[in-house]
C-alpha cells in the first residue's frame, strides 16, 4: 500500500493558512490606515482649531484689559508725581478702574500696576487666588519693575507658589502694568463636554508642559516636555496659539480607532477567529503527525548518542518520508558504526605506535652518551670512577626500565635528574651548575617521564664546554592559562642558545630533524606533549638576553593518552 506523503500535506494546509493570514492583514490594515489618516486626524484637527480659538479670544480679552488700563495715562503719569497727595489720589482713580474692569470683564486672574520710583503697587484680583500666590506675583513685578531692562510684550508662563500662570506685561519707564490669569482657569475656557479617549496639553513655545486638560489616561501620560510623550498608544496633533507663543496639543488614544472601524473589526475578527480555529486544528495535526514520530526518532538518537550503539529507531509511520528515513538511519548507522570501530582501533594502534617509536628516539641517546662515557673512564683507566659511575647509571636505568610511556610525579623525575647530575660529574668535574625550585605543593603533579631528563641531556650534549661553567636552572610553577591550571615547567641556561633553524623547527617553520640527526630528543618531547595532551603549544623554546636559552613545558592536569605499565620481560 502506498503511503500519502506527510509533505505534500503539510504544504495545502500552509497555503490555507497564509492565505487567511493576508486577508486578515490585508482588512485590518486597510481600514486601521484609513480610520486613522482619515477621520481621527482630521477630528483632532477640528477640535483643536475650535478649542485653539476659545482660548485665542480669552487672551484677547486679556490683551483688551491691558489696553484700557494704558489708556488712563493722565493718573499713570500723575504716579510719579511729586506730590504725595497726588499720587495717593491717582492710585485710588486706577485701583477703582481695575476694580471695576476685573469686575465686568473677569478675563484675568489678576491685573497689576507697579512703578519702582515711589515704590508704588496695585492689584486687583478675582476671589479664587490665594494670598501666597499673589504676594509671589507681586514681587516678581515689582524686581522686574526694578531691574527696569528692556522687556517684550509677549505672552509667557510663570510658577507663582505651585501654581502656573499665563501673563503678560507692558514694562516702560520703571513701569509694570500686567495681567496674570491660571493656566487652569485659561484650559477652562474650552467648553465643557465628553472628548472621548481626547485630551489637550498646553504647551509654551518650547514645547514645555505647562497645562493638561482632557481624558485621564492622556493626563498620566504627561511629561516635562509634549512632544516626548510616547506615541505607542496615541495619535498627537499640534496647534500654535497667541502667535506661536504658546502651543495646544490634542493627544487622542489609539483605541478610538475600534470605536470608529466597527463594521471592519467585525469582518476583521471573523477572518480571525477562523484562522485561529484552523490553527488548532493544524496544531493538532502537526503534533499528533509530526512531532511525535520526531520524539521517538530524537530519543532513539538520543540513545545512541549516550552510547548504546546498539539501538536503533522503530515504529511504524503512516507516510513514507518518515518510514525512508527511518529505514535510511537504521543502515546509515550500520555502517558508521563498522567504520567508526575500525577507525579508532587503527588510530589508537597508530598512535601506540608513534608513542613507542618517540620512547625508543628518547632513550637511545641517553645510553649512547652512558657508554661513551665509560669508554672514556676505561681509557683514562679511572676504574673507580668507572665502579661509581655505573651504579649511578643503574639507578637511571631502574627508573627508565620501571614503567611504560605514562606519567611519573615531578619529585620522581626531579629525583632522576639530580642523580643524572651526579653521573655527568665524574665526566665533567666542576663544568655544570645548577639548581632546582621545586615547590613541596607540587611535589606530586604528574609529568610525562623522562621530560625533564631529555632536555638536561640536550644541554649535555650541546651547551656544555670544558672552558667555562654553565648554570642550569629547574623552576616549576603553577600558572593559570585559558581558564585552565597548568605546572610550568621552566629549564633554563646561561649558554649560547639555540640556533635559529632549531627555533624555526620547533616552531613549525622548518624543516623536521631526521631521526638520525640532532635535536631529535627536542623534537620527540614536542611530539610526546602534543600525542600524550591531544594539543600543541605546551612545549617552547626561547632564547634569553645577553645569551642562554629557555625551555618552557605547560603541563596539564591529566594525560588524554597514556600507555600501559609494562614490565622489563616487556621491554626485552
Amino acid at each position: 500500500m502506498k503511503k500519502k506523503s506527510f509533505i505534500k500535506k503539510i504544504i495545502s494546509y500552509m497555503i490555507i493558512l497564509m492565505v487567511l493570514l493576508l486577508l486578515t492583514l490585508l482588512v485590518f490594515s486597510v481600514s486601521t490606515y484609513n480610520t486613522l489618516n482619515g477621520e481621527i486626524k482630521q477630528s483632532s484637527e477640528n477640535f483643536l482649531k475650535v478649542y485653539g480659538n476659545e482660548l485665542e479670544n480669552r487672551a484677547g480679552k486679556m490683551d483688551g484689559l491691558l489696553r484700557n488700563l494704558m489708556t488712563q495715562r493722565t493718573n499713570l503719569a500723575i504716579l510719579k508725581s511729586d506730590s504725595e497727595a497726588d499720587r495717593v489720589y491717582a492710585a485710588l482713580k486706577l485701583r477703582s478702574f481695575m476694580d471695576e474692569a476685573q469686575s465686568n470683564d473677569g478675563s484675568a486672574d489678576l491685573i497689576t500696576i507697579a512703578d519702582s520710583k515711589y515704590d508704588i503697587y496695585l492689584d486687583s484680583f478675582s476671589l479664587n487666588i490665594l494670598y501666597q500666590e499673589r504676594m509671589q506675583i507681586r514681587e516678581f513685578v515689582e524686581e522686574t519693575a526694578r531691574d527696569n531692562k528692556d522687556h517684550k510684550a509677549l505672552w509667557e508662563f510663570g510658577e507663582f507658589a505651585g501654581t502656573t500662570y499665563l501673563y503678560k506685561i507692558y514694562l516702560y519707564d520703571s513701569r509694570v502694568i500686567g495681567v496674570f490669569l491660571r493656566v487652569s482657569q485659561f484650559l477652562h475656557s474650552i467648553p465643557a463636554g465628553d472628548y472621548g479617549n481626547r485630551g489637550f496639553v498646553l504647551a509654551d513655545a518650547d514645547g514645555k508642559v505647562k497645562g493638561v486638560f482632557g481624558s485621564d489616561i492622556i493626563r498620566a501620560k504627561t511629561e516635562s516636555m509634549a512632544d516626548s510623550i510616547p506615541l505607542t498608544r496615541v495619535f498627537r496633533v499640534k496647534y500654535g496659539l497667541l502667535q506661536n507663543q504658546a502651543l495646544l496639543y490634542c493627544f487622542v488614544s489609539k483605541n478610538s480607532v475600534i470605536r470608529q472601524t466597527q463594521l471592519s473589526m467585525i469582518i476583521a475578527m471573523v477572518i480571525i477567529l477562523a484562522t485561529l480555529a484552523f490553527a488548532v486544528f493544524y496544531i493538532l495535526y502537526t503534533r499528533k503527525e509530526l512531532i511525535y514520530p520526531m520524539n521517538r526518532m530524537v530519543k532513539g538518537i538520543e540513545r545512541i548518542r549516550e552510547g548504546d550503539y546498539e539501538h536503533r529507531i522503530e515504529g511504524e509511520y503512516r507516510y513514507e518520508e518518515f518510514s525512508l528515513l527511518k529505514d535510511s538511519f537504521n543502515q546509515l548507522m550500520d555502517e558508521i558504526i563498522g567504520l567508526k570501530i575500525q577507525f579508532y582501533e587503527k588510530r589508537i594502534e597508530l598512535q601506540e605506535t608513534e608513542l613507542k617509536c618517540i620512547r625508543l628516539q628518547i632513550k637511545p641517546h641517553f645510553f649512547l652518551n652512558a657508554m661513551t662515557t665509560i669508554s672514556s673512564l676505561s681509557s683514562q683507566g679511572k676504574a673507580k670512577q668507572i665502579k661509581e659511575y655505573i651504579e649511578a647509571l643503574s639507578k637511571n636505568i631502574r627508573y627508565m626500565f620501571k614503567s611504560g610511556f605514562h606519567t611519573v610525579t615531578l619529585k620522581e623525575e626531579v629525583q632522576h635528574v639530580q642523580n643524572y647530575f651526579e653521573m655527568q660529574e665524574m665526566k665533567y668535574p666542576g663544568c655544570v651548575f645548577y639548581y632546582t625550585d621545586i615547590p613541596k605543593e607540587l611535589e606530586e603533579w604528574k609529568i610525562p617521564q623522562m621530560v625533564i631528563h631529555t632536555i638536561i641531556e640536550n644541554e649535555y650534549k650541546y651547551a656544555i664546554s670544558l672552558d667555562a661553567t654553565l648554570s642550569i636552572l629547574i623552576k616549576g610553577s603553577k600558572v593559570i592559562k585559558e581558564e585552565e591550571e597548568f605546572l610550568l615547567l621552566e629549564i633554563e641556561d646561561d649558554g649560547k642558545g639555540y640556533p635559529d633553524y632549531v627555533l624555526q623547527y620547533m616552531g613549525r617553520e622548518g624543516k623536521k630533524p631526521d631521526e638520525d640527526g640532532g635535536r631529535v630528543g627536542l623534537w620527540s618531547i614536542k611530539r610526546m606533549m602534543e600525542l600524550m595532551y591531544d594539543r600543541e603549544g605546551l612545549f617552547i623554546l626561547e632564547n634569553i638576553k645577553p645569551h642562554g636559552c629557555l625551555n618552557k613545558i605547560y603541563v596539564p592536569k591529566n594525560p588524554v593518552n597514556e600507555l600501559d605499565t609494562e614490565t622489563i620481560q616487556n621491554r626485552l
